[in-house]
């Protein structure tokens, strides 16, 4: 399978992994059936759902993570983006 590394999320993939709980087998199936590394999975579900300074830096991937959950109807977790410190 060729790598998507740095490559966008297509349509409807964001949506998909939020679908599932994060658990060490679904961030597995889901990495095969994506393409992606076990790790890239595993940083949709922390910009989704961790609290804290992760992701403040990843301000464009975690507007698209946050508007997939809103698709998604995931009512707990981060809302907004963390703001950035300066």
């Amino acid at each position: 399978m060729e790598s998507r590394k740095n490559k966008p999320y297509a349509p409807g993939e964001l949506e998909v992994i939020l679908s599932l709980a994060p658990t060490r087998n679904n961030i597995g199936y889901l990495s095969e059936l994506l393409g992606r590394t076990e790790d890239a999975i595993e940083v949709v579900y922390k910009l989704a759902f961790e609290h804290g300074p992760f992701g403040k830096e990843a301000g464009i991937q975690m507007r698209k993570v946050l508007k997939a959950k809103r698709r998604v109807g995931i009512a707990i977790g981060r809302k907004e983006p963390p703001s950035v410190a300066k």
